[in-house]
Parts: structure tokens; sequence; C-alpha cells
């Protein structure tokens, strides 16, 4: 990796700069003329990256994909994911662009925020239609309510199982609340508790009871009954949000 890239990732801990950096190196060696980029997106790209409990994310892009070639990824990446890497992103250099309305929460954030570990960069002139981003917006949040509401009940009263229910859901609740920023012409910000304010303002709804899940997220905890509280006052927080972007 030249050494201008490896200067990009001096805001990672070690161990994680290290993963990056020797995996990145593998696709280049294990590919030749086949790859195109290898990008670094998510916290690892600048936000609240922490390490063993945040993902590396990385999007390997090809001329062409083929089962070879999966293989490859597999077998190089086999040491790295048991560190930190999640299973990459891979995409065929000309369906990024067929690709932007499909994914227009993934992509809005990726072109905001990522670092070209090798080749081109194939975000710098990409162009997010905000139809479908609000599209995808309004149906992630009616999803979600209907996988939380659907998860509560096979949690069998579990206080544990409550809590790993809406922590799982943070993750994709947060992409969506990007996807909304997005959609109001506002960048998002690395913090979650300022990221949140600013959605709090722009569509004019609480979302306390999304940053409690996020507490919770971070290590904070509570009784069974107090979680049930939160539950509620979650799922209405993206019932609030779902009707706002409705009326968009």
């Amino acid at each position: 990796m030249q050494t201008e890239t490896a200067n990009q990732l001096s805001h990672l801990p070690e161990k994680s700069r290290d993963v990056t950096i020797r995996f990145t190196d593998k696709m280049v060696d294990a590919f030749t003329d086949n790859l195109v980029s290898v990008i670094l997106y998510g916290s690892a790209a600048g936000g609240e990256f922490i390490e063993g409990k945040s993902d590396i994310n990385v999007m390997i892009i090809l001329q062409s994909v083929r089962a070879v070639d999966l293989n490859i990824i597999m077998d190089n990446g086999k040491r790295f994911f048991k560190k930190g890497l999640a299973a990459p992103l891979i995409f065929e250099r000309d369906h990024i662009k067929t690709s932007l309305d499909t994914f227009p929460i993934e992509f809005s954030d990726i072109k905001s925020r990522h670092i070209v570990l090798f080749g081109a960069d194939p975000f710098e002139k990409a162009q997010i239609d905000s139809r479908n981003l609000r599209y995808q917006c309004e149906r992630e949040l009616k999803a979600m309510l209907v996988n939380l509401r659907r998860g509560f009940v096979q949690t069998d009263g579990s206080r544990e199982a409550l809590e790993a229910l809406m922590i799982k859901s943070f993750s994709s609740v947060l992409a969506t609340c990007h996807g909304l920023l997005w959609l109001a012409g506002n960048t998002p910000p690395d913090n979650v508790p300022a990221l949140l304010g600013l959605l709090k303002e722009t569509y004019k709804t609480d979302v306390s009871a999304v940053e409690r899940v996020w507490r919770l997220r971070k290590g904070e905890s509570g009784a069974t009954a107090l979680l049930e509280a939160i539950f509620d006052d979650y799922t209405r927080d993206i019932a609030r949000l779902a009707a706002a972007v409705d009326k968009l």
C-alpha cells in the first residue's frame, strides 16, 4: 500500500489499521488486472470506530466476478474476518452506477465518507436521486417496525433477548437516520447524539428513545420492565419518522 494511502488510516487503532492494510495488500497481490478498487467505508473511514465492536467495512470492485474470484477473497480473508474485518461488499465495476438507485442510503453514506485503499474512486461523480432515497427510507423504517414487533414476540420475556433485539436493530435505524438527513440536504454528523439532535431539529420529532438504544449498545442496561418501556418509545420514534417521510 502506498504511504499516502496508509497515512489516511492514521486515525485507526494499530491492530485495525494493520488488518486493513494487510488485507488490501492481499487483494492487490491476488488479483491482477481484474481488481478495480478497494474502498474502506463506514466508521473505520472516519467515524465513531470502536476497536473490537465496530466492523472494518471494505468494498471490493472487480472487472468481473466469478466463483474463482470469490474463493480468492474467501481464502485470503479468513484470518482477517476473525480480527474485525466484515465480509466485503463485492461489486462488478459496471454495477456500481446501476445500483445507485437500489441502495441510495448505503451509497450516500459511502460517497460522503470513504477512503480509496487501491485504484479509482467510483463515487467521485456518483449522483443519488432523492426520490429513490425517500422511498428506501420509508421502506426501511416500516420494515423495522414489523421486524421489531415480530422479534419481541420471540423473546419469550427474556431481558437479554429483548435488549439484543433492540441493539441488533440499531445499526439499520442509524443508517436510515443518515438517509433522512441526506434527504433533507444535511450532512450527518459522525457523533451519534449530534446526529440525532440534528434529526430531531430537521423533522420536528422526538428521537430520544433511539439515543437510549444507542446507550444500551454502549453497555448501559436495565431491568426488563425498563427495557419494555424503551421498546415502546423506540418503536414509537421509528413510527413517527416513518410518518414524517410519508408526508414528503
